[in-house]
């Protein structure tokens, strides 16, 4: 009988540090503090906006507007962003956002995927480019057999049209 309770005492102590351990590996780990980052040059924002906005805008994080510009033809946009701008830019038009937090990347279109990618990033913990490529990692949604190098479910004449 002695044996029989060390055994179930063991059995109770093990299962709660499993149940521990599982528990914090579930946890996300902090993140390291972002160093900020600016523009170093002036840089030319360009793509295309969704909806029915005139305006397209550039804020910062607490919505102070940094520059805007008119919609042109079939919703394409310009936007000249001054050196030594503070990233993460908020993009805006109508209810649609984009962010941009690589001032090397220029072409940046404003929809609702992009809406959507942002604020998955912002509840991952803010607009950093890890939250971003996580959040667009997650918002495109390709079946697990597509993910493979031989194509399309295995077969390479079917992906893309044909061989490649």
């Amino acid at each position: 009988m002695q044996i029989g309770k060390k055994f179930s005492l063991l059995f109770i102590l093990l299962s709660g540090l499993l149940l521990a351990a599982c528990n914090d590996m579930q946890q996300s780990k902090p993140t390291k503090p972002v160093a900020e980052k600016y523009t170093s040059n002036t840089v030319l924002l360009t793509g295309k906006a969704q909806g029915t906005s005139e305006i397209v805008e550039a804020v910062d994080e607490t919505q102070n507007v940094i520059v805007s510009a008119q919609v042109q033809e079939k919703g394409r946009y310009q936007l000249e962003i001054p050196a030594q701008t503070k990233l993460p830019i908020i993009l805006r038009a109508d209810e649609f956002i984009s962010v941009v937090v690589d001032a090397d990347v220029t072409n940046y279109d404003i929809n609702a995927l992009t809406t959507n990618i942002a604020s998955r990033a912002k509840s991952l913990g803010g607009y950093t480019r890890h939250n971003m490529v996580l959040a667009a990692s997650d918002s495109v949604h390709t079946p697990d057999a597509n993910k493979t190098s031989t194509g399309w479910r295995g077969d390479t004449t079917s992906q893309y049209g044909g061989w490649h």
